[in-house]
């Protein structure tokens, strides 16, 4: 006789469990619904592109062992593995730019005592000191890069601050041997990291006095050669010299980019030199930095592009031994890997994936465009060309996130492809997103970076 209320009291409560977890679920999920807001009628930087500095593939840096006989490293890659690395970096990644990592040892003592008298006999452009970065940069612009400058680590030892003469005269040279090989240097830097005690700590104002002086010898020469300043160890370092050398309205004439790098100062420090940037109206450029963390690189690229409006993000090193690898973990894209002085392979970092999902699709002369997410964990920064639209969205929680993406400004958009790397996933192409009334929904998952690319019927 009881039987029949017990069953009818356990099916209102299995009935109202049922509808307890239905309601956490839905409360769950849209406590995970971001919404993305896209618009391209609002635009901010034209991009440059990505790219990483270089050394030559014989440098015995590279691999941190070196040959007696040839003075070069013991590790020796063919030219076809050569172009192996060569074809992931700029035709597979989609790298455009290039910062060659030249060293002293051009002129090793002054050939004379008068700047303007060039003796060609005591300056020595062989190798890594020059001419295999001629050779390197050839390579790399038949595989799509556009974007290269010259940035000396050292200044000879016999340079002083005392005469920039002596320093335009060296600098001259070395962009007429360039030349002399069919290539016009666009953009030029007077040191590496003029902060650093290791370059030197050069002064604003002898950097100023070298750019009044070659500048007019660039242009009387036919070289279009703009200066990039100062490519320093940081903002901070960046901004006290580039105000010196922007203060002056003749130096400016010849000024064509602003750069730094990210090292010993938090990143929010990159707002003077945006401030700067924006006043002479100069793209900014992050030149050199690295991350041992890959998903922290990709924030710290969304940063750069979307709070300071930087137009060009390099790599520390496009590739380099392994054993930099372990010294400093992830300062390369690319982990070339010797066993005692036998190069032995390559392995594509996870560094590498993650700069792939900006390179390979967001290309130079693209605009970026206004964003918006309601989730400060889903971050995105969008770009526009045309009819063409890309999004790159960084989801930083650890919780999968869905997200309905609004698209405003832009139309006949069908359909969004999708590809992703996390930390199980490379370049993962995913299925295409079907776009409906200017709008789409999707799943990212956690510390996952996503591109959409945009495309019509």
């Amino acid at each position: 006789m009881r039987t029949r209320p017990i069953k009818a009291k356990l099916r209102t409560c299995s009935l109202a469990s049922a509808l307890w977890v239905l309601l956490s679920l839905s409360v769950a999920r849209a406590a995970t619904t971001v919404t993305i807001t896209v618009d391209t009628r609002t635009v901010f930087q034209t991009m440059h592109g990505f790219g990483s500095s270089e050394r030559v593939f014989d440098d015995p840096h590279v691999f941190n062992n070196f040959n007696q006989a040839t003075g070069r490293t013991a590790t020796v890659l063919t030219t076809a593995q050569q172009d192996v690395i060569l074809n992931l970096l700029y035709s597979q990644l989609g790298l455009t730019r290039v910062r060659p990592a030249t060293d002293a040892g051009i002129e090793t003592i002054n050939d004379n005592p008068d700047p303007d008298k060039t003796d060609l006999s005591k300056f020595d452009f062989s190798w890594k000191r020059n001419d295999a970065h001629i050779d390197y940069v050839k390579k790399a612009m038949a595989r799509g890069v556009t974007t290269y400058f010259l940035s000396p680590i050292v200044l000879e030892p016999w340079m002083t601050d005392t005469n920039p003469r002596e320093y335009v005269e060296w600098a001259m040279a070395i962009l007429r041997r360039w030349r002399e090989f069919g290539l016009k240097m666009p953009y030029y830097s007077v040191i590496n990291e003029p902060g650093h005690p290791r370059s030197g700590l050069w002064s604003g104002q002898y950097i100023l006095d070298v750019i009044k002086l070659m500048g007019p010898k660039l242009r009387a020469e036919g070289f279009k050669t703009k200066f990039v300043i100062t490519d320093d160890l940081n903002a901070s370092e960046a901004y006290k010299r580039c105000q010196i050398i922007l203060a002056d309205a003749q130096a400016r004439r010849y000024v064509g980019a602003l750069a730094f790098h990210l090292y010993d100062e938090p990143l929010s420090r990159v707002a003077q030199m945006k401030e700067l940037a924006e006043h002479y109206r100069l793209p900014l450029w992050m030149t050199e930095y690295y991350q041992s963390d890959p998903f922290g690189w990709a924030n710290t690229m969304h940063e750069l592009i979307a709070n300071y409006n930087v137009s060009a993000v390099d790599y520390m090193w496009g590739f380099f031994g392994e054993w930099s690898h372990a010294a400093w973990p992830g300062n390369e894209l690319i982990s070339l890997v010797n066993s005692g002085s036998r190069y032995v392979g390559h392995t594509l970092t996870k560094h590498y994936y993650v700069m792939g999902q900006f390179s390979q699709y967001v290309r130079p002369g693209f605009r970026r465009v206004k964003t918006d997410s309601t989730d400060d964990a889903v971050k995105v920064t969008a770009y526009a060309d045309g009819g063409n639209l890309v999004l790159v969205v960084i989801n930083s929680s650890s919780a999968e996130k869905t997200v309905q993406f609004r698209l405003n400004g832009i139309a006949s958009l069908t359909r969004m492809t999708a590809t992703r790397t996390s930390a199980t996933q490379n370049w993962n192409r995913l299925a295409d997103q079907v776009v409906r009334e200017s709008g789409f929904v999707a799943t990212v998952p956690g510390r996952s970076v996503t591109t959409f690319q945009g495309f019509k019927s």
